[in-house]
């Protein structure tokens, strides 16, 4: 589809309520606990979405990596996913604090739950490695 230009002004995102949540893997394995209280989510955008996304991160002075390739090794959660819809429905006007907030914008590195807004019982920092 991207090859075909079929996707050059959509942006796709695919989500689920929660990874793995019956079985084997999700009784008795830390992975199976983390994919129940996580839901899957992944994002394609536009090559000139995902250029604007870098160039405007530049000029606002913030953190020079790829808004995208950071947060995938980077805690977000639905607020952030909330603010990208917001810039989303808006554009090509948006307001900048739902910029800075989005999906669009590189979120800050070693965040914690509690600073996300996630409570205790979804944070995955405080899970057992071993049963």
């Amino acid at each position: 589809m991207r090859d075909s230009g079929e996707l050059n002004d959509t942006v796709l995102i695919v989500g689920a309520d929660h990874g793995l949540h019956m079985g084997l893997n999700f009784a008795f394995f830390q992975s199976g606990r983390i994919e129940h209280k996580n839901p899957f989510f992944a994002m394609s955008v536009p090559e000139w979405l995902y250029e604007f996304s870098e160039k405007y991160q530049n000029e606002q002075g913030l953190e020079a990596a790829s808004p995208f390739a950071a947060n995938e090794q980077r805690l977000v959660t639905p607020f952030e996913t909330y603010h990208t819809f917001r810039v989303l429905a808006d554009w090509p006007e948006f307001e900048t604090d739902s910029w800075k907030r989005s999906l669009f914008a590189t979120q800050k590195a070693g965040r914690t739950c509690e600073e996300a807004g996630i409570g205790a019982n979804f944070c995955m920092c405080k899970i057992p490695a071993t049963v």
